[in-house]
C-alpha cells in the first residue's frame, strides 16, 4: 500500500504537494518538521508548536536511548504521550549524532561493520548501537516515520572513506528494514538514507540502491546536505530525476534558513528539518523579509534577511520583527521590547524568538504551496 500520492504539480518548477498517510494522521507535503530531538523544542511546547504550524515533529533516536531511555517512554505509553504531541513524529535513527559528537569532541565513536561503538556524552559510558537496535529503539519509542541506521559522510571526506560509509550504510540499511518489517504491527513509514558526500556518482549510486529497496520514503543525508546549500543545489539538480515519482523525498538536516528550504522545494524535495532556525533565534538572529515568486528568493533590507536583534539600531524601534509576518510575537512586541528582553537574558525572550522564526519557516512552506495551488 502506498502511503503518499502526488495532489499537484508546479508548472514552473519541480515543486510539488502531497499528501502523506501516518499512523497519527494525513499530513499536507512539503513541510518542515520541529526538531524536538530529545522530546521537547526548547523554550516551546506541544502547544506552542501547534500555533506556530508545525504538524510534524522530529525527535532522535541517539539522545532518548541515553536519556531517559526508550524502555522508559515504551512503558510510558510511546513518545506521542510522553511529549504529549498528537500529530506525526520522525525519528532520526541517530547515526548523524554518532558522528558529529566524534567529530566536535575526538575520538569518542568507533566504527565497525555491525555498529558503532560509543562514550555517553552524559556520563561517559561505553554503549553500542548497530541497525537492530536502532530500529527497535524507534519501535519502543512509537514514532510514525523509522528511519534506516546509516554513517554520516563528511562534507570534504577523501572518497575512498565516502564510499566506505556509503557500503556501510548500504548493508546497514537492509539490516534495518529487515528488523522493520518484522516488528512493524501497523502502519509506521520506513526511509532508506541516501549517501555519497559530495560525489554525484557515489549519491546515484546510492540512490539506486535505496531505490531498490523499495521503501516508503527516500532521504538524503550526509553533511553536504543542508550545510553546504551550493553543493545541495547541485546534487539536487542531478538526482531528483531519478526519484520515484510516488515516494516523498526528505533532505535531512536542510533549512537553516527560510531560502534553503524554498530551493528544496523548487527542487522537488518534500520534507526538511534543522535545529538552525531555533537555535539561531535564541541567540537573537530573527528572519524577515518576502518571497520574490519571479524568482523564488526571500528579499528583504537585512543582510541575509536577519536581523540581529541586540543592535543598537533597534532600542527604540517600535516596529515588529517584519511587518508582513502574522505571527503573535510579531502582532504583539515591537522590536524594542525584544532586544529588551534580549539583553536582560530574560527566558522570555527565548520562547518569543522560537515562535517567530519557526512560523516564519512554516508561513515560507504554506505560501510556497499557496503559490502551487493557484498556479494556472
Amino acid at each position: 500500500m502506498n502511503n503518499f500520492k502526488i495532489v499537484k504539480k508546479s508548472k514552473k518548477t519541480n515543486a510539488r504537494i502531497g499528501m502523506l498517510k501516518t499512523e497519527h494522521g494525513n499530513v499536507e507535503t512539503p513541510f518542515f518538521m520541529s526538531p524536538a530531538t530529545k522530546g521537547f523544542l526548547k523554550s516551546l511546547d506541544s502547544l506552542d508548536m501547534k500555533m506556530v504550524g508545525s504538524k510534524v515533529a522530529l525527535v532522535n533516536t541517539y539522545h532518548l536511548l541515553l536519556n531517559p531511555g526508550d524502555e522508559f517512554i515504551k512503558k510510558f505509553g510511546g513518545i506521542h504521550k510522553f511529549m504529549n504531541w498528537d500529530g506525526p513524529i520522525l525519528s532520526d535513527s541517530g547515526g548523524f549524532q554518532v558522528w558529529s559528537l566524534n567529530e566536535r569532541e575526538g575520538k569518542l565513536t568507533k566504527v565497525k561493520n555491525d555498529g558503532v561503538e560509543f562514550k555517553s556524552p552524559y556520563d561517559g559510558s561505553k554503549c553500542f548501537i548497530d541497525a537492530e537496535k536502532s530500529i527497535k529503539i524507534q519501535h519502543n519509542l512509537g514514532v510514525d516515520i523509522v528511519m534506516a541506521f546509516d554513517e554520516c559522510s563528511k562534507d570534504s571526506g577523501d572518497k575512498k572513506e565516502v564510499l566506505r560509509s556509503m557500503e556501510l550504510t548500504h548493508k546497514w540499511l537492509e539490516d534495518s528494514f529487515k528488523v522493520h518489517k518484522k516488528l512493524n504491527k501497523g502502519g509506521k513509514l520506513f526511509f532508506g538514507i541516501v549517501q555519497g558526500g559530495d560525489f554525484l556518482d557515489l549519491r546515484l549510486e546510492s540512490l539506486k540502491f535505496v531505490i531498490n529497496q523499495n521503501t516508503d520514503g527516500i532521504a538524503f543525508g550526509g553533511e553536504t546536505i543542508g550545510y553546504n546549500m551550493k553543493e545541495s543545489r547541485k546534487l539536487l539538480d542531478k538526482l531528483i530525476g531519478y526519484c520515484p515519482e510516488d515516494k516523498p523525498r526528505y533532505t535531512m538536516g536542510l533549512g537553516a534558513k527560510p531560502q534553503d528550504i524554498i530551493d528544496a522545494m523548487v527542487r522537488g524535495v518534500d520534507m526538511f528539518d534543522c535545529v538552525s532556525p531555533a537555535r539561531i533565534a535564541r541567540h537573537g538572529e530573527l528572519f524577515v523579509g518576502k518571497i520574490d515568486f519571479k524568482n523564488f528568493k526571500i528579499k528583504s533590507n537585512e543582510k541575509n534577511n536577519i536581523i540581529r536583534i541586540a543592535n543598537s539600531k533597534f532600542k527604540n524601534d517600535k516596529k515588529p520583527i517584519d511587518s508582513s509576518c502574522n505571527c503573535p510575537v510579531c502582532k504583539q512586541y515591537s522590536r524594542a521590547y525584544l532586544r529588551y528582553l534580549f539583553l536582560q537574558k530574560e527566558p522570555l525572550f527565548m520562547r518569543l524568538a522560537s515562535i517567530h522564526n519557526i512560523y516564519f519557516m512554516n508561513e515560507v512552506v504554506n505560501k510556497m504551496k499557496e503559490f502551487i495551488k493557484n498556479e494556472k
